[in-house]
């Protein structure tokens, strides 16, 4: 089965060589802001997501938020996300089981996709990102494992911490490739 990822928005690329709106170009501040996450980007981003996870998820089903980590190996901010993210989850829906967990690593700090891209070259694709599952045994039954990330531009990041830990799907403030899926 192919990853899917839930978006809140369409990310415009600046190479779509036409003036950015407005919206655009809040869709795009937010996903930096998210990188070294701000109070008021986190916020902004948790409120727009949790409803797509419960609307999403039967109730009763346990949702995990997996940081997905960054070039370097940190997961210092998407951690941020996903407690933020969870937290909102659980205020709109206290019936609602959510938690954060971390379940992907890096073998080594890579390039990163984002510098990659700003330089004219290509992102990262499979084995480059060096992606490895670091969580123990995880519960199957009647749970949802969402990774999540500021932005995705093709979904290659997300597919290879598909590809670590076999499963799970993604959650993202803002997709180049997809429009988003309510």
């Amino acid at each position: 089965m192919k990853l899917q990822t839930i978006s809140a928005h369409h990310y415009a690329s600046p190479s779509q060589r036409r003036p950015l709106t407005a919206e655009e170009k809040e869709v795009r501040r937010i996903a930096y802001a998210l990188k070294v996450p701000t109070a008021e980007a986190l916020d902004t981003a948790a409120k727009a997501l949790a409803p797509f996870l419960d609307a999403v998820e039967k109730q009763g089903t346990i949702i995990v938020i997996m940081p997905v980590p960054s070039s370097t190996g940190d997961v210092t901010a998407n951690r941020q996300f996903a407690n933020e993210l969870a937290a909102e989850v659980q205020r709109l829906y206290p019936d609602r089981r959510c938690q954060v967990k971390i379940t992907v690593g890096r073998k080594h700090p890579v390039a990163s996709s984002c510098v990659r891209r700003k330089a004219h070259k290509r992102g990262l694709i499979g084995d480059e990102h060096a992606m490895i599952r670091v969580a123990g045994p995880l519960t199957a039954t009647g749970t949802a494992y969402y990774f999540v990330d500021n932005m995705a531009t093709t979904g290659a990041t997300l597919d290879a911490c598909r590809a670590a830990l076999g499963f799970g799907d993604g959650i993202v403030w803002a997709d180049e490739g997809r429009r988003p899926q309510h």
